[in-house]
């Protein structure tokens, strides 16, 4: 289902091994919102350190062209960087 969201609703789809990177080494920075069972967005980022802080990159966020409006990439990008 994300594949799916991925190829209809993000701007600049990339290939599948490049989010499996991704959700792979950080997992716990992938989020994804539902809505009546399906899969309604879904943010991938990842965290770093970089020097003596921490530096975050937003890899991809995709909401379903029919819910958009609805402040869920909102939510999930503010789930990101809680």
């Amino acid at each position: 289902e994300i594949v799916g969201l991925i190829d209809r609703d993000l701007s600049e789809p990339y290939s599948i091994f490049t989010y499996r990177y991704f959700i792979y080494n950080w997992p716990q920075h992938t989020h994804m919102a539902m809505h009546e069972g399906k899969v309604a967005g879904v943010i991938v980022c990842k965290l770093d350190r970089h020097r003596d802080y921490n530096r975050g990159y937003i890899a991809m966020l995709a909401v379903d062209t029919k819910l958009r409006g609805k402040g869920i990439g909102s939510c999930l990008i503010s789930k990101a960087i809680r």
